[in-house]
């Protein structure tokens, strides 16, 4: 009985093409899943800003100081202060423009506790953005908004602030009436919303 030898090398180098594709396709999804990072106009920001962005995109959410059942603080917590304190208002106006519901949410969370800057057409822009949403975590829950509704309803009422004190009576009509057609629709984008998550 004669025993056929393997000739080791051969089966080595079948390996190196499948390794090859591997890496190619790993690459290739890659650049694909991170394009609009890299096809935001990134001009008038800095790149320390630049990169906490990406950072804080790569968590996914805004966070509460305290998350999770151990109510720990994350680092996503200590990116989104720094960025907070950090941020000018050139850049928020910018970031409202972000592909990512998230950091537009922040970026409008820090225009709208700007005494400066103008509310009414804030609220109005995040309204008519009916694609984008929030991710908020805090403790053990994370909540889902649409971007207008977080705007309108969520950050002024976690900074004490009510509509009355920043928009006049007109003003605060036109901007609650269109938040009341959002919500009409808010079911549908929200299960477009979770399907994202899966």
């Amino acid at each position: 009985m004669k025993f056929r030898k393997t000739n080791r090398r051969k089966t080595k180098m079948n390996y190196i093409p499948l390794f090859s594709l591997g890496i190619i396709f790993l690459l290739l999804s890659f650049t694909f899943s991170h394009s609009y990072v890299n096809n935001f106009n990134w001009n008038g920001i800095r790149s320390e800003i630049k990169d906490s962005i990406i950072e804080f995109e790569k968590y996914g959410s805004i966070t509460s100081k305290y998350v999770g059942y151990a109510g720990k603080t994350p680092q996503q917590w200590y990116r989104q202060n720094w960025l907070n304190e950090n941020l000018n208002e050139k850049e928020l106006s910018k970031l409202t423009e972000y592909p990512n519901g998230s950091v537009k949410g922040l970026a409008y969370w820090n225009l709208i506790k700007n005494k400066k800057v103008e509310k009414k057409e804030l609220f109005e822009k995040a309204l008519n953005d009916t694609l984008a949403f929030v991710h908020y975590q805090s403790g053990c829950i994370g909540t889902g908004f649409m971007l207008g509704e977080f705007v309108v309803s969520f950050v002024p009422a976690t900074e004490n602030i009510e509509l009355k004190e920043i928009l006049n009576k007109k003003e605060r009509k036109e901007i609650l009436n269109l938040l009341e057609k959002r919500k009409m629709k808010e079911n549908f984008y929200k299960k477009e919303y979770y399907k994202t998550l899966k």
